[in-house]
C-alpha cells in the first residue's frame, strides 16, 4: 500500500496545483479579457491531457476482466471525450473565430456522460452492501432538486435559440443530474468512513464540474461568460482532481501487485 509519507506529498502537490492553477486563471483575467482567453484555452490541454494519460495507462494496466477492468476503460472512454471536447473548443474559438455552441465539441462533451455514468457505477459495485435504498433516494432527490432550476434557467432563456440548440442546451442540465447521483452516493460513501478521501476524488471532481456547469449556464444566458471567467477554475480543478483520483488508484493497483508479488516469490 501507499505509504503515508506518499500520500502526503500526493495530497500536498494536489494542493499546489489547484491554487496555483486558480491563481494563473486570475492573473490572466487581470492582465485582459483577450490573455484571459487565449492562456484558458492553451491550459486546458495540458490538464485534461494529463487526465487522459493516466486514465488510459491504468486502463491498460487492469485489462478488462472484472468491474474494475470495465469501469477504467469507461473512465478512458470519458477521459477521451472530453478532451477531445476540449480541443475542438480550443480550434474553434481560437483559430477559426467560431461561435463554441453550438459545436462539434458538443457532441464529445454530451458522449463523455454515459461513458462516466457507467464507470462510476461500476466503481462503486463493490460497495454496494453499504449503498442503502435511502442514500439512492437523497441522492435522487438532490439531483432533481438541481435539474429543476437549471433545465427552468435553460428554457426560458433559449426562445430567440433555434430548436436544435435549445433542446442541446437541455441536455446539459439532464446529464449533470444524472451523473450527480452516483457522485453524491461516493462521496457519502466517505463521510460514512467507508472509503478513503483520494478514492472520493472520482466523485468530488463530477459534482465540481455540475456546479461549474451551473455557473456556465448562467453567466452563459446573461452574456457575461467567456473563456478564462473564472468559473473555468472549478472546470480546470476537476480535471485535476480526476487526475489526482486516477493517479492514487495507480499507485494502489500498483501496492497490491508487489504485493501479490512478493508472496509468490515466498512459496
Amino acid at each position: 500500500m501507499q505509504t503515508r509519507l506518499e500520500k502526503l506529498k500526493s495530497q500536498r502537490f494536489m494542493l499546489f496545483s489547484l491554487v496555483f492553477t486558480g491563481l494563473a486563471i486570475l492573473i490572466a483575467e487581470g492582465i485582459g479579457k483577450e490573455t484571459a482567453i487565449v492562456f484558458t484555452n492553451w491550459i486546458f490541454v495540458p490538464i485534461p491531457g494529463t487526465m487522459l494519460v493516466l486514465s488510459i495507462i491504468f486502463a491498460k494496466k487492469h485489462g478488462i476482466s472484472g468491474n474494475h477492468g470495465k469501469a477504467w476503460i469507461a473512465f478512458a472512454v470519458f477521459s477521451a471525450c472530453w478532451f477531445i471536447a476540449e480541443q475542438v473548443w480550443l480550434v474553434e474559438e481560437l483559430f477559426y473565430h467560431q461561435k463554441t455552441f453550438p459545436s462539434t465539441a458538443d457532441f464529445f462533451y454530451i458522449a463523455g456522460y454515459p461513458a462516466y455514468f457507467i464507470f462510476a457505477v461500476l466503481y462503486l459495485k463493490p460497495f454496494r452492501s453499504a449503498i442503502t435504498k435511502k442514500v439512492i433516494i437523497l441522492a435522487s432527490l438532490i439531483a432533481i432538486v438541481v435539474l429543476i432550476p437549471d433545465l427552468y434557467w435553460t428554457l426560458e432563456n433559449s426562445s430567440d435559440e433555434d430548436q436544435f440548440s435549445i433542446i442541446l442546451g437541455a441536455i446539459y442540465p439532464i446529464s449533470d443530474s444524472i451523473v450527480l447521483v452516483p457522485a453524491i452516493v461516493g462521496i457519502r460513501l466517505f463521510f460514512g468512513g467507508k472509503v478513503n478521501f483520494l478514492w472520493t476524488l472520482m466523485f468530488v471532481a463530477i459534482l465540481l464540474e455540475v456546479i461549474a456547469d451551473t455557473g456556465f449556464q448562467y453567466f452563459s444566458l446573461d452574456n457575461s461568460y467567456y473563456t478564462g471567467h473564472p468559473v473555468d477554475i472549478l472546470f480546470l480543478w476537476s480535471y485535476i482532481l480526476f487526475s489526482f483520483g486516477v493517479y492514487d488508484n495507480i499507485q494502489v493497483f500498483k501496492s497490491k501487485m508487489n504485493s501479490y508479488k512478493d508472496k509468490e516469490n515466498l512459496k
